[in-house]
Formats: structure tokens, C-alpha cells, sequence
């Protein structure tokens, strides 16, 4: 026979247990469209100042704008997560951190590695595969729009690495204007 304190101590396990199953089977849904939209419009901007450097790769552009993108992205997470009064690092949004994490860290080390090898023209192409590599996987646990826009990325970077002439442009057209149509569309769909 159990005591009625044990008892209450199984059923708080039992409450435990479930929460984190239903956090952990969740996906996350306050990913937001106008953070996406300003993105594009750094990766548009940051596009035309390389062009004006005459270096689609140019690391004083893109490392800046990468960053500042991240920025961006967190800040207007944050915000629609308390709008939806979601919990923000919930068991979906650590899992899309975790399963983004080794595609982005691997296009920071073959930045490192590409740029001492002399191989620049290889950068557009690395960085929107193992971008678009990234985000398929995390948007395995959020809007499926993600995991599109995840392939996308993907196929341009596939383009940039066999026509390298056309680096700048996939950069333009990927982290410009895909992050500017799927947020368009996350706004319009998902409510911002």
C-alpha cells in the first residue's frame, strides 16, 4: 500500500513525464514571416553591396550580415513566441537549434577552409547548400513551408557550386528573395 504522499509524488513524475513528451512531439509554429521578410532584405542588401565590391563572397559583407540576420531572427521569434504566449525554447525550437547547428557550423569551418585554399568562387554555393541543408532539417519540426524553402536553398546552392559565374546572383536570389516570398507567405498563412 502506498502513502498518500508517494502517491502525489508519482502523479507529479507522471505530469513531468508527460509534459516533456508533448514538448518534445510539438512542433514550432512561432517562426515569424516578417522576421524571415527582414532577412530577405538584408540578403538583398548585402548582395548589392558585394556586387559594388565586385566579390560575390566577399566575408566584410556577408560575415556582417549574417550575424545582424541572426539577430533579426531571434528578436522577431522572441516576439511572436509571446504574442502566441508560446514558450520559446520549447522542446521543438531546441531540436531545430540542434539540427541546424552541425550544417552551420560546417559552412563556417569550409569558409575558413575554402578561403585559405584560394577556392572564394566555392563560398555561394557552400553557404546556401549547408543554409538550405539546415533549415530542411529544422523545419522538420516547424512549418513545412521551412523544409521547402530549406530545399530551395539547397538547389540553388547546388546551381552556384556547378556555375560558380553565377555565385553573387544565387546569393541574391537565395538569401534575398526566398527569405522575402516564404516570409510573405508565413505572414500571410501562419498570422505574421
Amino acid at each position: 500500500m502506498t502513502t498518500p504522499i508517494r502517491e502525489q509524488q508519482d502523479a507529479k513524475e507522471t505530469l513531468a513525464y508527460i509534459r516533456r513528451t508533448m514538448e518534445s512531439a510539438s512542433t514550432f509554429t512561432a517562426v515569424s514571416g516578417w522576421g524571415l521578410v527582414a532577412v530577405g532584405a538584408l540578403g538583398l542588401l548585402a548582395a548589392g553591396l558585394a556586387w559594388s565590391t565586385q566579390a560575390a563572397a566577399d566575408l566584410r559583407v556577408w560575415v556582417p550580415a549574417a550575424a545582424l540576420s541572426i539577430v533579426v531572427a531571434a528578436i522577431s521569434t522572441a516576439i511572436k513566441a509571446r504574442q502566441l504566449e508560446a514558450p520559446l525554447w520549447s522542446g521543438a525550437l531546441r531540436k531545430i537549434a540542434w539540427v541546424m547547428a552541425p550544417a552551420l557550423v560546417s559552412g563556417g569551418l569550409l569558409t575558413i577552409a575554402l578561403v585559405d585554399a584560394g577556392a572564394g568562387h566555392l563560398l555561394p554555393g557552400t553557404w546556401l547548400a549547408l543554409y538550405g541543408a539546415g533549415v530542411t532539417a529544422g523545419g522538420v519540426f516547424s512549418v513545412r513551408a521551412l523544409r521547402w524553402m530549406g530545399i530551395e536553398f539547397v538547389g540553388f546552392g547546388a546551381l552556384a557550386l556547378l556555375v560558380p559565374a553565377y555565385g553573387l546572383v544565387l546569393l541574391a536570389l537565395g538569401f534575398g528573395g526566398l527569405h522575402l516570398a516564404f516570409g510573405a507567405y508565413i505572414v500571410r498563412r501562419h498570422g505574421g
